[in-house]
C-alpha cells in the first residue's frame, strides 16, 4: 500500500492538501499534532480497504462540490450535530471515517454507530494541558466582550487551588474600571498585581513576578479583529514577554465572526483555545468545528460566570458526546450491558 505525508499549520490546510494531490476519495490513516502544525498520513485510494474495524478519517467534500445528504444510518447523529452548529465538512470526516468500518451506514439502527461516530469525533478534538512550563507565563487574548478577565480569573483561582503561586499582570489600561477589577480579583486570590502600560513595564513585571511564582498570567484589553493596527500594537507589547498565548472565543460567536477573530489573532500564534459562555447558546458547535479544522487545541470550557467554578477542563469524549447527543445512548446501552451481566 502506497503511503504519503502531509504537513500543514492546521488540519483544513493538510486536509486541502490531501484531496489536491490524491482526491476526495483519500483516506486517511493517521492525523496527529507536531510543534509546527498536523501530520496527515493518506493511503493510496486505489489500494484495497483495510479490513480493521478501526476508523480513519475521510476527506471532506469540497466547498464547491454539491451538497450531500447523509447515509441513512449516519443521518441522526448528522442532524444532531447539526442542530448543535457542528459544519458539514467536519460531520462529512466523520461519516467518511465510518465508511471503512464494518458498521452500517446505509440503515438506521445499528447499535456500534453511536460509540464508534463518539471516537472519530473525539479523535479530530485537539485538546491541551496548560501545563509548566509551556504556559508558566500565559496572555489572555481576545475580541471585546469574550470574557478574557472572568477566564483569567478562574485560571488564576484553580491553579492557585492547586498549589501554584501565581501572579496577575493587566495591560488592559483601556476598559474603565478594567484594573479594578482585576485587583479586586487578585486580592480575593491574595496573588500578586501588577499594571504594565509599556512593552517595557510589562518584561519588567513579568520578571518581578516569575522570581517568586510558578506562573504568571497577563490580562490584555479586547480587540476587534478588523482593528489591525490595534493587533498589530498588541503584538508588539506582548513580543518582548514572548508569552503563551491563549485565545478566548465565546461558543455562541457566528461561524464568520469566530473565523475572523481566529485569522486576526493567528498572528500571534495561538497555543491553546477557551470557549466561553458555553451556557449561552444552544448551537456551540460552530466554534467547535473552527477549532477542530484549523487544528487549534482546545484547554477549557466556560459554562458561567461563578470564579473559579464556571470552568471546566476540555475533554474531546464529552464534548463528542454532546455535540452528536450520543451521551444518554452510550449510558443507555452500558446500562444494558451491566444488567445482563
Amino acid at each position: 500500500m502506497l503511503m504519503r505525508r502531509f504537513e500543514a499549520r492546521t488540519l483544513r490546510e493538510a486536509l486541502r492538501d490531501v484531496a489536491r494531490a490524491c482526491g476526495r476519495d483519500a483516506l486517511i490513516v493517521e492525523t496527529r499534532q507536531t510543534r509546527n502544525g498536523v501530520v496527515v498520513i493518506t493511503a493510496d485510494a486505489t489500494a484495497p480497504e483495510p479490513a480493521a474495524s478501526e476508523p480513519t478519517v475521510a476527506i471532506p467534500r469540497p466547498a464547491t462540490m454539491p451538497r450531500r445528504e447523509f447515509a441513512a444510518g449516519f443521518a441522526p447523529l448528522a442532524e444532531r450535530g447539526l442542530a448543535f452548529g457542528l459544519s458539514r465538512d467536519v460531520l462529512a470526516a466523520v461519516e467518511g471515517a465510518l465508511r471503512d468500518t464494518r458498521v452500517a451506514l446505509d440503515r438506521a439502527g445499528d447499535p456500534a454507530l453511536p460509540a464508534l461516530a463518539t471516537r472519530v469525533l473525539q479523535g479530530l478534538v485537539s485538546t491541551t494541558r496548560l501545563e509548566l512550563p509551556a504556559f508558566r507565563v500565559a496572555a489572555i487574548v481576545g475580541p471585546t466582550g469574550v470574557g478574557k478577565t472572568t477566564t483569567l480569573a478562574k485560571l488564576a483561582a484553580r491553579a492557585s487551588a492547586a498549589g501554584e503561586r501565581v501572579a496577575v499582570v493587566t495591560i488592559d489600561t483601556y476598559r474603565i474600571a478594567a484594573v479594578e477589577q482585576l485587583r479586586a480579583f487578585a486580592d480575593l486570590l491574595q496573588v500578586p498585581f501588577e499594571v504594565a502600560f509599556t512593552p517595557a513595564d510589562l518584561q519588567r513585571a513579568i520578571a518581578r513576578c516569575e522570581a517568586d511564582c510558578d506562573r504568571v498570567l497577563i490580562d490584555t484589553s479586547g480587540r476587534s479583529p478588523l482593528d489591525t493596527q490595534a493587533l498589530q500594537a498588541l503584538r508588539a507589547t506582548l513580543a518582548g514577554a514572548s508569552p503563551a498565548v491563549i485565545l478566548c472565543l465565546p461558543a455562541a460567536a457566528r461561524r464568520s465572526d469566530a473565523l475572523a477573530a481566529l485569522q486576526a489573532f493567528d498572528a500571534l500564534t495561538i497555543d491553546a483555545l477557551v470557549v466561553t459562555k458555553w451556557d449561552e447558546t444552544r448551537t456551540p458547535g460552530e466554534t467547535l468545528s473552527l477549532a477542530i479544522e484549523h487544528g487549534v487545541p482546545l484547554s477549557h470550557v466556560t459554562v458561567g460566570q461563578e470564579v473559579p467554578d464556571d470552568i471546566v477542563v476540555a475533554d474531546a469524549r464529552a464534548l463528542a458526546m454532546s455535540t452528536l447527543g450520543t451521551a444518554e445512548v452510550l449510558d443507555a446501552a452500558a446500562a444494558r450491558q451491566g444488567s445482563a451481566r
